[in-house]
């Protein structure tokens, strides 16, 4: 018996990086699935990758355009009749410093990280508020916690990703709807594939996370399926971090700070 047996679940940027490895995750426990994403190869791909590939829908969806993301639960719900989980993973991460940040870069990356975020929390809510139950998982980061530069649009969005969690929190709590975050570290996936497969970035950056690696996206998916899962039922309005200790301190010496292992090309 797995914890989502017959469950229904959304998973937008389901189709790679930590939304798959959370739709194989919820595939594995049980669920039925609504994967989403821009890409319906990729969307194939990851469906094909879980241990039961016809529990999982693909459904290829813009959450850039405005109402994207009440389409993708319209469609969710059209596919699976009701909803008892939401994931809000989808997610864009462009480089610009606070003087170079453009309008097209603020509006672009707050409209999917933001904006779809709260179009799919407001109407997958709606509907879990009319069946008295339900769950809702933001994706947020430790940027929204300790901004990293220069990522201004990404760091605010994630801030403010973090505080539609409390509120929604805040009101749909008795109304039997839980709304909670993961905060992830450095995670390995598409998005930072390619700065982590340089040995000197590598080293440089792991050097301040104290376990001295990026997160897998499994290890982020675990955590997702805890906060969704009748096991945190009095869990609500919290953000877990899941960064393997990096934004748990820092040395006062940097001398004495472990370094992290060579890592060659």
């Amino acid at each position: 018996m797995g914890r989502f047996d017959d469950a229904t679940v959304l998973v937008t940027g389901g189709s790679s990086g930590i939304g798959a490895a959370t739709v194989r995750a919820f595939v594995a426990d049980g669920a039925h699935v609504v994967a989403a994403g821009r890409s319906a190869e990729r969307l194939a791909a990851a469906a094909m990758s879980c241990t039961a590939p016809e529990r999982v829908t693909p459904v290829v969806a813009d959450l850039s355009l405005r109402g994207g993301g009440r389409r993708v639960v319209a469609d969710a719900l059209a596919r699976l009749g009701h909803l008892d989980v939401v994931v809000n993973n989808a997610g864009v991460a462009i480089d610009a410093a606070v003087l170079e940040t453009t309008d097209d870069v603020w509006r672009s990356t707050l409209a999917v990280n933001l904006d779809a975020a709260f179009e799919v929390a407001q109407e997958a809510a709606r509907h879990m508020v009319e069946r008295g139950r339900g769950a809702i998982v933001n994706v947020a980061s430790i940027d929204a916690l300790v901004p990293e530069a220069p990522l201004l649009a990404y760091n605010v969005s994630k801030a403010g990703l973090v505080s539609l969690t409390r509120t929604f929190a805040l009101e749909l709590g008795h109304l039997g709807v839980r709304v909670n975050a993961v905060a992830p570290g450095e995670t390995l996936t598409a998005m930072t594939e390619d700065d982590l497969a340089d040995p000197s970035f590598r080293r440089s950056y792991l050097a301040g996370v104290p376990a001295h690696r990026p997160a897998d996206p499994d290890e982020i998916a675990a955590p997702i399926l805890f906060l969704a899962s009748d096991e945190a039922s009095y869990v609500n309005g919290a953000t877990l971090v899941v960064d393997g200790g990096t934004i748990a301190g820092s040395w006062y010496y940097p001398s004495q700070r472990p370094e992290p292992p060579e890592v060659s090309a």
